[in-house]
């Protein structure tokens, strides 16, 4: 059997070894899988959220989609026909999470969304359209990035 509290403790002074080394990550940068997940963690919820007020409604819910799922990609539906998928970006570097949606007809792709993070938290958010890419965000945290994400989507201004 392990001794948890050993191995804790181990861990611990690795952890602190690695602090002295400058072997961690600045306090201002983002580690992008941490901030990734915080995202996906805030989208649950915001789908939550919404749930309630849509089902008070008789309209279509949101809903988590399990097939295409990776780590590092989260997708889920409203209603039957629309599939949103959000996903670190490989090609916009590490430091960017993409939100693409798509319907009808034949699944096309409707709209995308683009969210650079930034490595200061100070950063002023900012939405920029290309018409290439899509709209491009910066500055918005886990938090609003997943309300953004999904008050677009109810509201038809996912583009």
């Amino acid at each position: 059997m392990a001794d948890y509290a050993k191995l804790a403790e181990k861990a611990k002074a690795l952890q602190d070894a690695l602090k002295g080394s400058g072997g961690r990550l600045e306090p201002q940068e983002q580690d992008p899988v941490a901030f990734f997940d915080k995202v996906k963690a805030h989208l649950v919820s915001e789908m939550y959220k919404a749930n309630v007020e849509l089902s008070k409604r008789g309209v279509a819910t949101l809903d988590r989609s399990f097939s295409p799922s990776f780590s590092g990609r989260f997708c889920f539906t409203f209603g039957t026909s629309m599939l949103c998928g959000v996903e670190l970006d490989p090609r916009s570097g590490p430091r960017a999470i993409k939100a693409t949606i798509s319907g009808p007809p034949n699944a096309r792709e409707i709209g995308r969304r683009i969210y650079f993070f930034s490595r200061t938290a100070q950063a002023t958010p900012s939405f920029q359209e290309d018409e290439s890419e899509g709209v491009m965000v910066r500055g918005l945290n886990p938090e609003e990035i997943a309300v953004d994400i999904i008050s677009c989507i109810l509201s038809g201004e996912f583009s």
